[in-house]
């Protein structure tokens, strides 16, 4: 709903909104659904091609927002550089776009202090920074949040109001109650450890089975791993034969902008140990 409320109190038919390839098609829809047409860059090893960006920006002169998922990038799991981190504010004051920052799952992180933000930033301009309660607290809890400038937050609130006009107080209230009252950090602290936990098994399983047949770089935060195979695969029908065995993978089209691109996002937060390794195995097999 952030990311509806979000394109439609900000686009207009006509404008164009730079995304991630790959990247997180339930927001393209939502940009697309207020007209918008979508541009393509591509993701390297430090985050969204900049260059690609300026050249795109030079191009059109309707970009009106870039949407980037700078802290995991979905669904390569890559962080944004600094460096770009501040060229892409830089950029944004220049050429007067709007940063949609989705951040969803900034809370895990299991190294160092995670990189700020890109929205917090002092110099930044135009932003709209969209995270959710849903991973902190449960799957089913679908709350999300908001920060932007105050013009745009009065939109949103009006056009909120025209959805739904009351929400879910009494849920929103109850988990107000849990972040004052310390539990949610709390909560937080164990669910971190259990995860690094289940990351590092991840990490175990498939330099066991898999070290072979494909590439990937253990993240320092995160609920996924992003695996490129050695050799070219048809990941789609490996997602199709993979169900047929009771295992679920997202297949690269559902997030691939034109051609599915060679790689294999592949979650371990909510399965258990046994799960991950049947899971593995089965991937190892069919690959």
């Amino acid at each position: 709903m952030a990311m509806y409320l979000t394109a439609h109190c900000l686009l207009k038919p006509g404008d164009q909104v730079v995304v991630e390839n790959p990247g997180y098609k339930p927001a393209w829809q939502a940009f697309q659904s207020a007209g918008a047409s979508l541009l393509p860059v591509n993701v390297e090893q430090d985050g969204l091609n900049i260059d690609e960006l300026k050249v795109l920006l030079r191009k059109h002169k309707t970009i009106k927002a870039i949407y980037t998922t700078p802290h995991h990038q979905f669904p390569t799991t890559v962080t944004l550089s600094l460096q770009k981190r501040l060229e892409l504010i830089s950029l944004s004051a220049k050429y007067g776009f709007t940063i949609i920052e989705d951040d969803y799952d900034n809370e895990f992180h299991f190294g160092q202090r995670p990189i700020l933000p890109v929205s917090s930033y002092q110099n930044v301009e135009n932003f709209v920074y969209i995270g959710t309660m849903s991973k902190i607290v449960a799957p089913a809890l679908r709350i999300g949040y908001l920060a932007s400038s105050k013009e745009l937050i009065t939109k949103v609130g009006h056009l909120r109001k025209i959805i739904d006009a009351q929400g879910d107080n009494m849920m929103e209230q109850a988990i107000l109650q849990l972040i004052n009252d310390g539990h949610i950090k709390r909560h937080l602290r164990k669910a971190t450890l259990l995860y690094k936990h289940k990351r590092d098994l991840f990490e175990q399983l498939i330099n066991e089975h898999l070290a072979d047949k494909v590439t990937f770089h253990k993240p320092e935060g995160g609920l996924a791993f992003w695996l490129q195979p050695k050799q070219a695969a048809d990941l789609t029908k490996l997602s199709k034969a993979l169900l047929e065995k009771g295992v679920q993978i997202i297949p690269p089209d559902s997030f691939s902008f034109g051609e599915p691109v060679n790689g294999l996002r592949l979650g371990f937060a909510s399965l258990n140990e046994e799960q991950l390794e049947n899971g593995i195995r089965a991937i190892a097999k069919l690959l």
